[in-house]
């Protein structure tokens, strides 16, 4: 199946909000840099916790999470098409969603047949995963690396 959702990274900076703000925030605490609150809200303590990983990683402090920040978060393989800050949801399509479906059917979730579509039923099975065990990622059903990583554990 070739893929039909455009590999896309998220860019993430102050006022920035949702699943992909509380995944950023959980890769900052264990990184050693504490964003304050994990509550998926891009506010001051994260903005200061990314300027203070960026000079861990001697790239400009600017408190932006673009491509360069996500790649120095170093979770090789853990991203959706191997793009780091590359998130899948559902509506999205393709090859990725269909390789996650696949590795949450050998985890024995019960999806039905792998598609590549992330539908409701991917949604609700990745939920699910989320909220299981220690907490230490989003549980809105966004897929970044720590879910990928997860389908495993944190």
């Amino acid at each position: 199946m070739a893929s039909t959702t455009p590999s896309k990274i998220v860019v993430l900076k102050k006022d920035s909000i949702g699943a992909e703000v509380t995944d950023l925030q959980y890769i900052l605490k264990a990184r050693s840099c504490d964003p304050g609150t994990i509550d998926g809200k891009f506010g001051p303590a994260t903005v200061e916790a990314v300027k203070k990983f960026q000079k861990s990683k001697n790239l400009l402090a600017d408190g932006i999470v673009g491509s360069k920040t996500w790649v120095a978060m170093d979770y090789r393989g853990g991203w959706a098409d191997n793009q780091p800050g590359n998130f899948l949801r559902a509506g999205d399509k393709g090859d990725a969603v269909l390789q996650m479906q696949k590795s949450l059917i050998s985890m024995g979730k019960n999806l039905g047949a792998p598609d590549g579509v992330f539908g409701a039923k991917t949604k609700a099975v990745v939920i699910e995963l989320q909220k299981s065990g220690e907490r230490c990622s989003n549980i809105e059903g966004v897929v970044g690396p720590l879910t990928l990583g997860g389908i495993g554990a944190c």
